[in-house]
């Protein structure tokens, strides 16, 4: 059964949304919930005091957890309106060609998601005094793999999504 336009279009616009909000919203909330997830499978403290100790230095100098989950949003926020305007611009007439976009789309994020989760996780558990420099070239990082991911997407969107021969 082939999809009609209309199908196809109100399926992108939902799936632009989502990606936009998903992006936006987990790569502010990422950076704290590996935080968490350390104090708590790593350290071995009770979610309950992890949790209080984590509202406790959201704001605090020295700890600056907030302006940790800002630095680790703002490339995340960037991919989000990347999605608007690349999937947005999509002709709903060739569906190969959005299914094409949100691989690579979907390469881009999954790319920095697994940096920034690996740059996190080494940076809270094995501490220094320089470790936290990470967290400043983070975000020029993400930057930086945002081409290459969309490109790995697009090279395998190509690969599984073949041209249909005329």
């Amino acid at each position: 059964m082939i999809a009609t336009t209309h199908e196809t279009s109100s399926r992108l616009r939902l799936l632009t949304r989502l990606g936009f909000w998903g992006s936006v919203i987990g790569g502010l909330l990422f950076p704290w919930a590996i935080m968490l997830a350390v104090e708590v499978v790593v350290h071995q403290v009770p979610v309950a005091r992890a949790w209080r100790s984590f509202t406790l230095h959201l704001f605090a100098p020295g700890y600056n957890f907030f302006l940790i989950g800002l630095l680790t949003a703002v490339p995340f926020v960037i991919l989000a309106v990347l999605m608007l305007l690349h999937l947005g611009a999509a002709p709903a007439q060739e569906p190969l060609i959005a299914r094409r976009r949100t691989l690579g789309l979907a390469g881009a994020g999954l790319g920095m998601l697994v940096l920034a989760g690996w740059t996190h996780l080494e940076v809270l558990i094995h501490p220094d005094a320089q470790g936290a420099l990470a967290y400043l070239y983070l975000p020029v990082i993400l930057l930086a793999s945002m081409p290459i991911g969309y490109g790995l997407g697009r090279v395998i969107a190509r690969m599984l999504l073949p041209r249909p021969s005329s």
